[in-house]
C-alpha cells in the first residue's frame, strides 16, 4: 500500500495531526506532506476541528478523512454489479430487461446535465468526456449511416463479459445525451472493444 492510501486509512478511523502521522507510518514530514497536499486537492481528507493544547502556542493541525471517501479503495462495484444484472437476466423477460437497461442509460445521461443537447456535436462531445471520465478511452468516426463512438476501455468490462445487455445503457446514454437514435456494436473477442452507432439523418450525413 502508498504512503497516501496508509493514510488516508488512518484518517477514517481518526483525526490526526502530521506529527502523529509521522510516527504512525515512519516516515519523514515532507513524506506525509507532499501526499497530504495531493489528498487536500482531491477533497479526499480535510482539517478537523483543532485540538485544544496544554501551554502557549497554536493548536497543531488536524485532519481527518473527508465525507465520501468510505469506498474510495472498494473493489466490491464490478462484482455487486455483475451479481446484480445476473439476477434482474432470471427474474426479468428480455424485453423488461432490455427496458431497465434503456432506462439506466437514460438516467445517467440525464443526471450528468447531458439531456437535451443544444445540437448533435455539442451533445456528442459532452457524453464523450463523461464517458472518458468514467474511465472510458472514446474516438468518433463517421459511418455511411451515421456516427460510430468507440470506446477502447470498457468502464464496466467485467460486468459487460458476463451481461452483454449492459451495454443497452451506454447505448441510451448517448442517445440520450445526443438527441439521436443509438444502438450498440461491441466486440466481445479477446479484447472488449465497445461501440456505439448514433444515427444521424441523411441531410446531417451528407454534410460531413
Amino acid at each position: 500500500m502508498s504512503t497516501k492510501n496508509d493514510m488516508l486509512d488512518l484518517l477514517r478511523r481518526e483525526a490526526l495531526s502530521v506529527a502523529e502521522m509521522c510516527e504512525r507510518l515512519n516516515v519523514t514530514r515532507n513524506a506525509i506532506n507532499v501526499q497530504l497536499r495531493q489528498l487536500e486537492a482531491e477533497s479526499s481528507v480535510r482539517r478537523a476541528k483543532a485540538r485544544p493544547r496544554g501551554g502557549l502556542g497554536k493548536p497543531a493541525a488536524v485532519y481527518e478523512a473527508a465525507p465520501g471517501t468510505e469506498d474510495l479503495s472498494s473493489g466490491a462495484y464490478q462484482v455487486f454489479l455483475s451479481g446484480l444484472v445476473e439476477v434482474l437476466a432470471k427474474r426479468l423477460d428480455e424485453k423488461a430487461l432490455h427496458e431497465v437497461m434503456d432506462a439506466t442509460g437514460r438516467q445517467l445521461a440525464r443526471e450528468s446535465g447531458l439531456s437535451k443537447p443544444a445540437d448533435f456535436e455539442t451533445g456528442l462531445k459532452a457524453a464523450m468526456a463523461a464517458a472518458d471520465a468514467l474511465g472510458a478511452s472514446t474516438d468518433a468516426t463517421a459511418q455511411s449511416d451515421g456516427m460510430l463512438v468507440r470506446n477502447y476501455s470498457c468502464p464496466l468490462g467485467s460486468a459487460v463479459r458476463e451481461a452483454s445487455c449492459m451495454c443497452r445503457a451506454m447505448a441510451s446514454f448517448f442517445s440520450e445525451a445526443t438527441g439521436r437514435p443509438a444502438t450498440e456494436q461491441c466486440l466481445r473477442g479477446d479484447r472488449l472493444i465497445c461501440q456505439y452507432l448514433i444515427k444521424l439523418p441523411a441531410s446531417a450525413r451528407r454534410s460531413r
